[in-house]
């Protein structure tokens, strides 16, 4: 019973929620908004958790004495002072403060160090010394290159070149990659409502199996 009920609910409200999309009804919207706004609301609980353990492993960072706990206090002191800022002046010129002039330029901060990856990444490629490696670097040098402010000073023509690379190769290959992104929420979805997968409820044996599994790991490493 254990094993079946938890599937037969997420399936029934897996269908409920999806039918709610498609169909008009009061009686499916009604139900459908009770599971969205439910969603949203295991969501923030969620975060809490999320929020309380980050202070619960920083702070015993902390009180053991780690390397870099001057940067979990930093991390400490941040996170209760934004979140005492959100929570007493949600509108004020304090708040928009911490998001102008630090939640931004660190955000800006994080994405500039992209920068290095990809470095890494087409040297990675280039180091595959094969066909599809040398389109890649290619495509990259001269992507980077029409990007770059004076390139269009140096090469006339080369802004409607970019307009054009821009609007239909890249738009294409976008598409394509949400597509298929699409296509694999669909499926995992799919395998999720008809109980494939069944990630929110592990079957007893499995829990059973687990521990023995470590037991004759441990036995065979020994």
């Amino acid at each position: 019973m254990r094993k079946i009920l938890p599937v037969a609910v997420a399936i029934l409200c897996g269908i409920w929620t999806l039918l709610d999309f498609f169909v008009s009804e009061p009686l499916l919207d009604t139900v459908g908004m009770v599971l969205v706004e439910g969603v949203t609301i295991l969501a923030a609980f969620a975060l809490l958790l999320g929020i309380l353990n980050i202070l619960a492993n920083h702070a015993r960072r902390l009180v053991s004495g780690e390397r870099h706990r001057a940067l979990s206090l930093v991390l400490i002191l941040a996170l209760l002072g934004t979140l005492a800022v959100g929570v007493l002046l949600p509108n004020s010129t304090t708040f928009a403060w911490l998001f102008n002039y630090l939640y931004f330029p660190l955000q800006s901060t994080m994405a500039a160090l992209l920068a290095f990856f990809v470095v890494s990444a087409v040297y990675r490629a280039f180091r595959l010394k094969n066909a599809q490696a040398f389109i890649l670097l290619a495509t990259s040098l001269i992507m980077f290159f029409i990007q770059l402010p004076f390139s269009a000073a140096l090469i006339p023509g080369l802004s409607l070149v970019r307009d054009w690379l821009m609007a239909v190769p890249i738009t294409a290959g976008v598409r394509g990659i949400l597509l298929g992104a699409a296509l694999g929420t669909i499926a995992t979805s799919l395998r999720v409502l008809i109980g494939v997968d069944r990630p929110y409820a592990q079957a007893p044996a499995a829990r059973a199996a687990a521990p023995r599994a470590g037991v004759r790991a441990h036995d065979s490493m020994s």
